[in-house]
């Protein structure tokens, strides 16, 4: 079924809405080819971060400083990993210069 004249006129303007409002998006989507979303920093960091709890809970509970330390700083280095860059999908906010 051919769309008629008033659905191409609305549809040309969601495009161009589209790419008024995200330009970044909507060249990914004229490109066909969207930007990776998976990040190995982010999938290190989680899992430091849970390795990390489990073996403070287990050094806390076998009462193993040793455990407790390792976990501890394995806990930091992932929540470190997670916090500090910023995720994907999230596109980067330019600072206007002051006028």
């Amino acid at each position: 079924m051919p769309m008629s004249e008033e659905e191409r006129r609305l549809l040309k303007e969601l495009e161009l809405g589209l790419i008024a409002d995200d330009p970044h998006l909507a060249m990914e989507l004229l490109s066909g080819y969207p930007a990776p979303r998976f990040r190995a920093d982010l999938f290190f960091g989680a899992l430091a971060s849970l390795m990390g709890l489990v073996l403070l809970i287990a050094g806390a509970s076998g009462q193993i400083i040793a455990l407790v330390v390792l976990g501890f700083s394995l806990v930091g280095l992932g929540t470190g990993l997670l916090l500090g860059k910023p995720f994907p999908g999230r596109g980067r906010r330019r600072e206007r210069p002051a006028a």
